[in-house]
């Protein structure tokens, strides 16, 4: 019994080599990882933002991350990106990207995961932030039209498969988002 126990003894430092070596590595990556999302975060709710360096530090935050990271997070990136890109107005790069993540999302987590739901709603205010900006720069209706017309079928999809009178509520909040970015762009 005393040669299993000090068998045992001495194999501990080789099981913690291999951790450290392996698993730990990527533990180590996360855990700084998490660092950056709250700094992040903290950069996010300040007065005024600088969006660009915060979309920077989301592309420097997925190279941090270890290769076999679950795509959920990869996608909650992406996902925050985008969002920033819309908070910038840079509303066509972001309905491009979203719109592809959107694909993935559904394709990997299925379409009523939390995720893909969280995309599409992204996305129908992408499509709302973009006809509202064109309507309200004198573009022809053939040109608005379609931006609004994918805007409604988004929020009917999430509303049909949430809870009936979900649609109200969605457009409403689009609206009062829009409205509080217009409002914070406009006042000095």
């Amino acid at each position: 019994m005393r040669k299993f126990f000090t068998l045992l003894w001495l194999l501990c430092p080789v099981a913690a080599l291999y951790y450290h070596y392996n698993e730990g590595q990527d533990q180590l990556a996360r855990m700084e990882a998490q660092k950056h999302v709250e700094e992040i975060r903290e950069a996010e709710q300040t007065a005024e933002p600088d969006w660009a360096q915060i979309i920077e530090e989301y592309d420097k935050l997925d190279g941090k991350l270890p290769r076999d990271e679950r795509p959920l997070v990869r996608h909650q990136i992406q996902l925050a990106k985008s969002k920033a890109r819309l908070e910038m107005l840079d509303v066509a790069m972001a309905a491009e990207e979203l719109t592809l993540l959107l694909q993935e999302t559904a394709q990997t987590h299925g379409e009523n995961a939390a995720i893909t739901r969280a995309v599409r709603e992204t996305l129908g205010k992408a499509h709302y932030y973009a006809a509202y900006l064109l309507k309200t720069s004198g573009a022809a209706e053939s040109e608005w039209r379609p931006y609004a017309e994918r805007t409604r079928q988004i929020f009917r999809f999430l509303a049909e498969h949430q809870e009936p009178g979900a649609l109200a509520n969605y457009e409403e909040r689009v609206a009062s988002e829009f409205q509080k970015t217009i409002n914070s762009k406009q006042s000095p």
